[in-house]
C-alpha cells in the first residue's frame, strides 16, 4: 500500500474515534504550547543579555550615597563599608577628576545633569515637517545634557568639526555647546555653526543665556538593539557647570549625588566594580555604594529564567503524564482493531506495513497537536508580554515553529512506537478467531 493511502487510512481511523483523537491532540497542544513558550523565553532572555552587554547603559557603573542605595529596592549593590549611613552624600568636580585620574585608561568618570531650554532660533509653532524629537520636546525646545569630558571619551562620540570642551571650560563655567549635526543644520542651515551663538532660556524663565557652539558631532552609526548615545537630534551638550540651575551648588562648588563610571567594550564588570570600589573608598570612605546596571539586569533575567524553568519542568511533567495516558489510549485502540489487523495481514499486509500504519496515525495526531501548540504559544507570549513586559525576541518565529514540530514528533514516537509494535506482532490466525 502506498504511503499516501496509509496516511488516509490513519486519518480515517482517527475520525472514527474522534473523541479519543481530540483528547490526544488537546493534551499535546497544551504540553507543547507551554514548553515551547518557556524555551522561547529562555532563549530570548539569553539573546537579549548578549545583545545588551555592550550597550552604553550596561557598561556604566554608578556611585551613589548609601542612604540613596538603601531606598532603592531589588537592586544588587556593592556596598563600600559594612553599614549604611543615614546622611546624604555628594561629590564635587575636584573629587570626580581625582577619581578619573586614578582609574585605568579604559574607565571614564563623569557626571551629568539635564535641562530643557527654549531658543528663538527654532520656530515656536508646530509644522508638518517637524521631527519626532521636536514634537516630543516642543517646537522651539532642545534638551541639554550637562556633562564632563569623560562622557565623550566613554561614549565614543566623533566630531564632525570643532572641539570638545575641556576641564578649563568646567572650571570657568563656560557657556559652550556641542551639537549633533542634525540640530546644527536645523539651527543654522548651511552656515558654519562653529562660533555661532545659541540663546537658551530655561522653560518658563525670562532670562536668556547665550551659549557658543564649539563642536558638531557626527551622526552615530545605525545599530540594531542596545542603547546608544547622542542619537537624539534635539540633544545638545554643555559643561555641567554651565547649568542655569543653582540648586546643586554648595559652598561655591558644584555638588553631585551621582557619579558615573563608563567602561570600554570588553572590560570585565566584576573586576571593574572592585577597582572602582577601591579607588572610591580612598576618596569618600564608607559613605557610598557602587551599582552596576548590567549586574542588576543579569540578576533580574536570572530570576525570570528560574521562574521559566520551574514552569517548564511542571509543563514537562504534565506532558510526560499525558504521554503515558495517551500510550494507554493507543494500546486500547490497537486492541480494538485486532480483528481488522488480522484480516489485513491475511490479505497480504506485512508486519512492517501494519507498524507503519499505526505510526503514521500517531505522528499525524502529534503533528496536529504541535500546530495547535505553536498557535497556543503565540497567544501565551502575547499574554506574558503584556503582563511582564516585552522581553521576547520577535525574530524567534522560526525557532518556535521548529521546537513545536520537534516536540510533536518526539511525543508521537514516545506514545506511538510501542502500540504500533504490538499491532505489527499480531498473529492473523488468532486475530481472526476473536469475536
Amino acid at each position: 500500500m502506498p504511503l499516501w493511502d496509509q496516511f488516509k487510512w490513519s486519518v480515517r481511523h482517527s475520525k472514527k474515534q474522534l473523541l479519543e483523537s481530540l483528547l490526544v491532540v488537546t493534551a499535546i497542544t497544551l504540553g507543547v504550547g507551554v514548553i515551547i513558550t518557556v524555551l522561547a523565553m529562555l532563549l530570548s532572555v539569553g539573546q537579549q543579555l548578549r545583545g545588551n552587554e555592550e550597550a552604553l547603559h550596561f557598561r556604566t557603573l554608578e556611585i551613589i550615597g548609601k542612604a540613596e542605595s538603601s531606598r532603592r529596592d531589588g537592586a544588587p549593590l556593592v556596598l563600600l563599608g559594612s553599614e549604611t549611613e543615614s546622611g546624604d552624600w555628594s561629590a564635587n568636580l575636584e573629587e570626580v577628576e581625582e577619581l578619573h585620574r586614578h582609574l585605568p585608561a579604559n574607565m571614564h568618570a563623569y557626571v551629568e545633569s539635564f535641562w530643557l531650554a527654549e531658543t528663538p532660533l527654532l520656530p515656536e509653532e508646530d509644522s508638518d515637517d517637524m521631527s519626532m524629537a521636536a514634537r516630543f520636546y516642543g517646537a522651539n525646545r532642545i534638551f541639554v545634557t550637562g556633562t564632563t569630558p569623560g562622557y565623550f571619551a566613554f561614549s565614543g562620540a566623533m566630531l564632525q568639526r570643532g572641539n570638545f570642551f575641556v576641564a578649563d571650560d568646567l572650571k570657568n563655567q563656560s557657556r559652550v555647546l556641542i551639537l549633533p549635526d542634525s540640530l546644527a543644520a536645523e539651527l543654522f542651515g548651511s552656515d558654519d555653526p562653529i562660533g555661532q551663538v545659541v540663546p537658551l532660556a530655561v522653560h518658563g524663565g525670562e532670562e536668556t543665556l547665550d551659549y557658543t557652539v564649539i563642536g558638531v558631532l557626527e551622526s552615530p552609526p545605525d545599530t540594531e538593539g542596545g542603547l546608544t548615545v547622542y542619537r537624539d537630534p534635539r540633544m545638545a551638550y554643555a559643561p555641567v557647570t554651565s547649568s542655569p540651575y543653582d540648586y546643586f551648588r554648595e559652598g561655591g562648588q558644584t555638588q553631585f549625588s551621582n557619579v558615573s563610571i563608563g567602561l570600554d567594550v570588553g572590560v570585565d564588570i566584576a573586576a571593574a566594580t572592585e577597582t572602582v570600589e577601591g579607588e572610591a573608598r580612598l576618596i569618600w570612605g564608607d559613605l557610598i555604594a557602587v551599582r552596576s546596571s548590567l549586574l542588576e539586569f543579569r540578576e533580574s533575567q536570572k530570576q525570570m529564567q528560574r521562574y521559566a524553568l520551574l514552569i517548564g519542568v511542571l509543563a514537562s511533567v504534565g506532558l510526560v503524564i499525558a504521554v503515558i495516558n495517551i500510550l494507554n489510549l493507543m494500546l486500547a485502540r490497537v486492541l480494538k482493531r485486532t480483528k481488522s489487523i488480522g484480516l489485513s495481514m491475511a490479505l497480504g499486509s506485512s508486519r512492517h506495513m501494519v507498524f507503519r500504519q499505526f505510526m503514521l496515525e500517531a505522528i499525524t495526531l502529534g503533528l496536529v497537536g504541535s500546530i495547535f501548540g505553536i498557535f497556543l504559544s503565540f497567544a501565551l507570549v502575547n499574554v506574558l508580554q503584556r503582563a511582564l513586559g516585552a522581553f521576547f525576541d520577535t525574530g524567534m518565529l522560526g525557532t518556535r515553529i521548529f521546537l513545536g514540530f520537534a516536540l510533536g514528533l518526539i511525543v508521537s514516537l514516545l506514545f506511538g512506537v510501542y502500540p504500533a509494535y504490538l499491532g505489527s506482532r499480531t498473529n492473523p490466525v488468532d486475530a481472526l478467531r476473536t469475536d
